[in-house]
């Protein structure tokens, strides 16, 4: 039977450490102290379709992960919270991504340090059977693409293309290189951009992705080279989609004292594909989605306070 969405992108361990450090630097080496910690399941694409499931779609996820511990943890964690994991490779030898975010000093995204994986980001060869049963969706996406080299201009590519011609719904949140790159970042995407429905972004990565400063001349650019809708996600500013000869900004909902934004966009992703799947106009969807990210900063983690849709959706009936 058809899933509503397959879902293809890295997974990786997060350590979220939150706290009260010091305020004087010169006290950090020699300073010890409690901080409440939390360990999940992230990576570009962890929190999303740990949210999706949330919202009760029926939803896989194609990765990789190493074949030790922290992997196993990472599946285990995906599938209590009701995701198809079937589609994620183990892979005996290699150590994972984990990203510790120390928010001790009053940000509530940085510093990070992080590992990264010596493993495939997701596999990059899929056999003919496993190509039909990631495509038996309504819905493809991919998170992460540009974070590592070793992906681009392949099999994700054809799968953007096969999803397509298959009837599917595409979308891509391509974020950023996790390496130095000269803008514009879009010269790495011309070969799948055309096969990309919906692109969401932050608004730093727009002006990256384009190498232009304003918003509106980068998002007319991303249109011209293929997808239909350009989200560009904008943190405390709320968000800004746009088509062709049209946008529309929603603000951002505040629900509570911000604890920490890992994650936020993710729970925009999710919620707003929700949207798409049902068919929802995209007004919508912006505050679907928004609401979604609202909840999720009132705790530690991406998914933590993930709320449920009937609570979204309760929500919402404030804000028309």
């Amino acid at each position: 039977m058809s899933r509503d969405a397959s879902i293809v992108g890295p997974l990786n361990i997060d350590l979220l450490i939150v706290g009260e450090g010091p305020k004087d630097w010169e006290s950090i080496p020699t300073w010890d102290g409690p901080a409440e910690m939390e360990m999940t399941a992230a990576g570009s694409v962890g929190y999303t379709v740990s949210d999706m499931a949330k919202l009760g779609l029926n939803v896989a996820v194609s990765s990789c992960v190493p074949d030790d511990p922290l992997g196993a943890f990472i599946v285990d964690a995906l599938r209590r919270d009701g995701v198809d994991t079937a589609g994620v490779r183990m892979t005996p030898g290699t150590v994972g991504g984990i990203g510790v975010y120390m928010l001790l000093f009053g940000s509530r995204k940085r510093p990070l340090v992080y590992r990264l994986p010596t493993h495939e980001p997701w596999p990059q060869r899929y056999s003919r059977e496993e190509i039909d049963q990631l495509l038996d969706a309504r819905l493809l996406h991919n998170g992460g693409y540009l974070h590592f080299k070793s992906v681009w201009h392949g099999v994700t590519v054809d799968l953007f293309k096969q999803a397509q011609a298959r009837g599917l719904i595409t979308s891509m949140d391509s974020q950023f290189p996790l390496f130095a790159m000269d803008p514009p970042w879009m010269r790495a995407m011309e070969d799948v951009l055309p096969w990309v429905d919906i692109l969401f972004c932050d608004e730093t990565e727009a002006c990256n992705l384009t190498a232009l400063e304003e918003l509106d001349e980068a998002a007319a650019r991303l249109l011209d080279a293929g997808p239909e809708l350009i989200v560009i996600k904008q943190g405390a500013r709320g968000s800004t989609l746009y088509k062709a000869g049209w946008q529309h900004h929603q603000p951002a909902i505040k629900l509570g004292e911000v604890v920490d934004s890992i994650g936020a966009g993710d729970a925009y992703d999710a919620a707003f594909l929700l949207g798409t799947l049902e068919g929802w106009p995209l007004e919508r969807r912006a505050l679907f989605a928004s609401v979604a990210a609202g909840f999720t900063v009132t705790g530690v983690g991406g998914s933590e306070t993930f709320p449920s849709r009937a609570r979204i959706e309760e929500t919402m009936a404030g804000y028309f």
